[in-house]
């Protein structure tokens, strides 16, 4: 009987975590909106003309990168600079979308909840804190157990139960 209590009550805890984190990532997603220019907006700026190493702009004490936006699965969350791992928020791992290679992970109970519903010819846009859009398309879905086994333009990713990385590679439009 104690151990189905503790399990309800580690249950409860776990929801109320995911819930808080997601406010978090909320609260600053709202500020991005009043500070990047463009964000969520097709703007037709393509790879190329953004600066690398991206620019940061700190929002709440992060250090905030861009967006990342996936439209088919209702996924829109900050992306937070390179060493930061925050619930609710997506976290640049390696690589740029200057110049390829940009891996971002996150969390798979939080931010990137949904992403193993993306589909290949997906759209995917990361729009940085100056305002530059980079548009992707999904391509495939697999697992790794290191990041150097793929090459995409752009890889999203989350660990799973069984120590390997769940990707969603995409590819420049």
């Amino acid at each position: 009987m104690l151990l189905i209590i503790a399990a309800i009550g580690y249950g409860g805890y776990t929801y109320l975590q995911i819930q808080q984190s997601g406010r978090h990532a909320a609260d600053v997603l709202s500020k991005m909106k009043m500070l990047i220019p463009n964000l969520g907006v097709d703007t037709g700026v393509s790879k190329g003309l953004g600066r690398d190493p991206l620019p940061v702009i700190s929002i709440d004490e992060i250090d905030i990168a861009g967006c990342i936006e996936v439209p088919s699965i209702d996924l829109m969350a900050p992306v937070a600079a390179e060493g930061y791992e925050e619930e609710g928020f997506a976290t640049i791992v390696s690589g740029s979308p200057v110049k390829g290679n940009f891996k971002l992970s996150g969390g798979r109970d939080d931010v990137f909840r949904k992403l193993s519903k993306a589909k290949p010819g997906d759209t995917v846009a990361f729009t940085d804190v100056d305002g530059v859009r980079y548009s992707y398309r999904v391509l495939t879905q697999f697992h790794l157990k290191e990041w150097d086994e793929a090459d995409h333009d752009l890889m999203l990713c989350y660990q799973t139960d069984d120590h390997t990385e769940f990707v969603v590679g995409c590819n420049a439009d």
